[in-house]
């Protein structure tokens, strides 16, 4: 999944988030402002390519078994709260989501390959 395809499935996940390009945030070009009961969440989103693919050609979906888990706590900590929210709702996807244990962050795993990076601005 790349990182427009991301942001158009996070926005669909949580209807009050909206883009940088929708907020006007011109200091990265894909990133999702999530609004919680604690403030915003500002995450700048970073693909890698699978080893297979190519910029200039479309990616394939490749599904597989989803992860799942339980929903979120409100008062989670920002990384761990969208790992929850995007391990519960069980993309197929997505593989493996891995909270980063030094940095405000999140790494997912696709079954094609490809990589979502999630850093905290």
């Amino acid at each position: 999944m790349r990182p427009e395809q991301f942001l158009t499935y996070l926005k669909e996940l949580l209807p009050n988030a909206r883009t940088f390009a929708e907020t006007g945030e011109k200091k990265c070009p894909f990133g999702m402002v999530i609004p919680r009961p604690s403030g915003e969440d500002r995450w700048q989103v970073i693909g890698q390519l699978s080893p297979a693919e190519k910029h200039d050609t479309p990616a394939p979906a490749t599904t597989g078994t989803p992860t799942e888990g339980p929903p979120p706590p409100d008062t989670a900590p920002a990384p761990v709260w969208l790992a929850a929210t995007l391990t519960t709702a069980a993309h197929p996807e997505i593989a493996a989501i891995t909270v980063w244990p030094t940095t405000s962050g999140l790494t997912i795993d696709y079954h094609n390959g490809a990589k979502t990076f999630v850093r905290a601005l």
